[in-house]
């Protein structure tokens, strides 16, 4: 009898560390699964504060001080659609000035095929601002519409804004007004939100003043290499074209390409 209850009090004692050992190893699981789990937590956050910090510097705009544009280089060249240009098409450059007429005869004659042929990728479009005119006028309305352009391209309607201010331009010498630059221009260009209030913010403590005066100094350097300091001036890779001037109505995309590629 007595025999039989040790070994019923031993075999009670082993189910009961079997049972502890399989809590404890439950238990072990637990943790790891609970480990990993908040391990991932904690990459994911990381990966999410990585991005959100990308994110937020790509989108970083300095609220004091001059700037360049994001589209433009320090000299005052801006390309369009920089990414969509096929291998070796020609780079066309458009020297331009917001108040002369003969530019916006140009733009509305070529403006909306050059487009067409930079979003296709089929040349690499430039524009090179100038603003001699304004001691030619005796104002600062040139300035002031580059500078505008340029804070348009900070926000992504670099373009847009340049189609804008083209299509209304005011008579000879009249000149373009705050107002219009600053918030007419902007919201028919499709700046809205807070893009129109960083772009307001730049035009109004003129952050992009100094990248436009450089661009004129340049721009005037580079034309006058080839004797001449006027606008429009058109050039097909670095070298003056003057096949422009064909065009006296308005030609398809295809007759321009055609046409540019004969001066490349």
């Amino acid at each position: 009898m007595a025999d039989k209850k040790a070994t019923t009090s031993s075999t009670s004692r082993r189910a009961a560390l079997r049972a502890q050992q399989q809590a404890q190893e439950t238990a072990r699981k637990r943790r790891r699964i609970i480990g990993v789990v908040a391990g991932v937590i904690i990459i994911a956050v990381g990966v999410i504060a990585v991005v959100l910090g990308l994110n937020h510097k790509s989108n970083d705009v300095p609220t004091t001080g001059q700037i360049t544009p994001p589209s433009a280089t320090t000299d005052g060249v801006y390309t369009l659609n920089p990414n969509k240009a096929k291998k070796d098409v020609p780079t066309v450059t458009v020297f331009q000035d917001y108040q002369c007429p003969a530019c916006k005869n140009a733009e509305d004659t070529l403006g909306k095929q050059f487009n067409e042929l930079s979003a296709k990728g089929e040349i690499r479009l430039q524009y090179h601002t100038m603003t001699f005119l304004d001691q030619n006028m005796q104002n600062d309305s040139s300035t002031r519409a580059a500078m505008a352009a340029a804070a348009a391209d900070v926000v992504g309607k670099y373009e847009a804004y340049h189609d804008v201010v083209y299509r209304h331009q005011p008579e000879e010498g009249v000149g373009y007004t705050d107002d219009q630059l600053r918030k007419t221009f902007a919201e028919e260009a499709g700046i809205t939100g807070k893009n129109l209030t960083t772009f307001q913010h730049i035009y109004d403590n003129k952050q992009t003043e100094q990248f436009v005066k450089n661009a004129n100094d340049k721009g005037l350097q580079e034309l006058q290499k080839f004797g001449s300091a006027s606008t429009p001036a058109f050039f097909v890779n670095g070298k003056p074209w003057q096949g422009w001037q064909n065009f006296q109505s308005v030609p398809s995309a295809n007759e321009l390409l055609q046409a540019i590629k004969k001066a490349h």
